[in-house]
């Protein structure tokens, strides 16, 4: 049971039943609560509670389908303030609203490796821990040896400069291309 639990939006499924049978106890109990009241028409709270119950089985039988059903589950909390006794007495459409965000946040564990969305504090450490190991050093000539390469690429280029600005030898100063050879 605990496994088929983590595999779903369990919790959110049942915030969202629960809400559902909130929302329809009340016009049911109308006899023993005199004092609720009738905003909207009575049918749009009973097809407002009974597609919450609904969603909220959904959520737990179909759970690729979380987030469709979760705003399903919101949008019909947020009227049944309108068409449900103040949501319930706001009772039934916080259950609702809870129920409804937690399907939508609740993702599965199973999550593909490698992704760029998937990292964590373990896996960074992990890399860190196996870079030495990738450029064939012991972990205490880490510095050395990367401080070493960089200086590998980075001289020859600062010699080429250096030899591109000198002037030759050989080139005559410009006095003496004037002259006329003669």
């Amino acid at each position: 049971m605990k496994s088929w639990r983590r595999s779903r939006p369990f919790w959110a499924g049942l915030f969202i039943v629960a809400a559902g049978t909130e929302l329809l106890s009340i016009p049911l109990a109308l006899d023993a609560l005199p004092v609720a009241l009738m905003f909207g028409t009575v049918g749009a709270g009973y097809l407002i509670a009974l597609i919450l119950i609904i969603a909220g089985m959904l959520v737990w039988l179909q759970p690729a389908q979380r987030v469709f059903l979760g705003l399903i589950a919101v949008l019909l909390s947020l009227a049944s303030f309108v068409h449900s006794n103040l949501g319930g007495f706001l009772l039934g459409m916080i259950l609702g609203l809870l129920g409804g965000m937690l399907a939508i946040a609740w993702t599965p564990i199973s999550r593909p490796a490698g992704r760029l969305d998937t990292v964590t504090v373990r896996s960074v450490l992990a890399a860190v821990r196996a870079f030495p190991s990738r450029l064939g050093v012991p972990r205490w000539k880490t510095a050395i040896t990367v401080g070493r390469r960089c200086r590998r690429l980075v001289v020859p280029m600062r010699r080429a400069r250096i030899e591109a600005d000198r002037v030759p030898a050989d080139r005559r100063s410009p006095a003496k291309l004037r002259e006329p050879a003669g």
